[in-house]
């Protein structure tokens, strides 16, 4: 039976058609290959040898596997089923995340990395693949590169820097990971208080009463903007809108919601106590003005905990732009380099990043998408989650 790959798009979207594997593409299509990097808790890596009748790379000693995603595959399910045909190995990869991902050639290649029990670990190889496996230190992987015997990939030489570093389950961030973390920085809006959902309801209602059928995209781009980067959008693509009263109107919706009760997200205030416990500074940096950050977080009881408040009436320049994480983490008096941000919105982590703190994404309303994926440190469902994380790591 032939095998089918399903063809990506140069941004990584499904198109929809497949290919039969080995078939030539175009110059625009892309398929998914997925690769692990597996090591021991002694901090061994897994190499194997490809058997010497290989088209490609015969006789070469490789990275622990990879694999091209079959049809239907993502690209989870993808190193799962090679892990267990190509090693014989039960691995669980659910709450982890590719630790980088990159576009080559025709192809999407994703990286993955684990950890694994070697005691009285017998692997099932698969012959017509795999000549021979074994776990090297790193002392025994440098002698294979410095012998030309390794199949050569861009980050050989730092494969054990970046097991150390990173493992479990995160990717390779370009910065790496903080030395020391002595601050965080707190968008509000979405992350800390369920306050994102009311405005989007608002703005559904607002739409509806208004006839404003471009809603969604309208609500995507904005979330996470001040009210002069969402003025400014409405101001681009809507010019014979009268987006003034639409956004009055949906503000004033809001308002009534929150006035009745301020919704808190789970894990918000345990994460703030562990945090201030730990006297790590704590910083707000929302886009809401200032007034209205100030209040909502008092009737939340919240803003005890927050050294220093940094809102969108205080910046000239909205989310993505990097400056209001820039100006929280200078009202610290620290350098972004060894600040955490949390963000939900797709523009927070771009803000966050571009300032060069270590983005925590916590996705709500806007779910994950590989931009966030790629310019993010850690990624958790809630708050909670990465208060457990943060109690391992402090």
């Amino acid at each position: 039976m032939p095998e089918y790959q399903d063809i990506y798009d140069i941004h990584r979207n499904l198109t929809g058609r497949t290919v039969q594997r080995g078939k030539p593409r175009k110059s625009d299509e892309y398929i998914l290959v997925i690769h692990l990097l597996l090591f021991d808790q002694q901090g061994r890596f897994l190499v194997q040898k490809r058997v010497r009748n290989k088209a490609s790379w015969p006789d070469m000693w490789d990275i622990s596997l990879g694999g091209i995603a079959q049809a239907g595959d993502d690209s989870r399910s993808a190193v799962t089923r090679e892990a267990e045909e190509e090693l014989g190995l039960h691995l669980d990869f659910t709450d982890t995340e590719p630790i980088f991902s990159f576009r080559n050639y025709n192809i999407w290649d994703d990286y993955w990395i684990a950890q694994i029990n070697s005691e009285n670990l017998e692997l099932r190889l698969q012959p017509e693949e795999v000549a021979e496996a074994r776990w090297v230190t790193k002392s025994e992987w440098e002698e294979l590169l410095h012998t030309h015997q390794v199949i050569p990939y861009m980050f050989q030489w730092t494969l054990f820097e970046l097991y150390e570093k990173h493992f479990p389950g995160t990717r390779i961030f370009p910065f790496g990971s903080p030395e020391k973390i002595r601050g965080a920085v707190f968008d509000m809006d979405g992350l800390l208080l369920d306050t994102e959902r009311v405005c989007a309801e608002s703005w559904d209602k607002t739409a509806e009463l208004l006839g404003f059928a471009d809603v969604e995209r309208a609500k995507n781009a904005c979330m996470g903007l001040n009210q002069a980067g969402t003025i400014g959008f409405f101001e681009r693509n809507y010019h014979d809108f009268d987006y003034q009263n639409f956004l009055n109107t949906a503000r004033k919706l809001t308002k009534e919601a929150l006035a009745v009760q301020i919704p808190v997200k789970q894990g918000a205030e345990e994460i703030l106590q562990y945090l201030k416990s730990k006297n790590i500074r704590l910083a707000v940096a929302s886009s809401t003005r200032e007034v209205t950050v100030r209040d909502q977080l008092e009737k939340a009881g919240l803003l005890q905990y927050f050294d220093q408040i940094i809102t969108g009436d205080m910046v000239q320049n909205s989310k993505p732009d990097p400056e209001i994480f820039i100006k929280a983490c200078e009202a610290l008096e620290l350098p972004p380099e060894s600040c955490l941000a949390f963000e939900d919105s797709v523009n927070g982590i771009r803000s966050a990043y571009r300032a060069k703190t270590y983005p925590i994404h916590i996705p709500d309303i806007q779910p994950e998408n590989q931009e966030t994926v790629a310019l993010s440190w850690k990624k958790f469902a809630n708050l909670t989650e990465a208060k457990n994380f943060l109690e391992k790591l402090l």
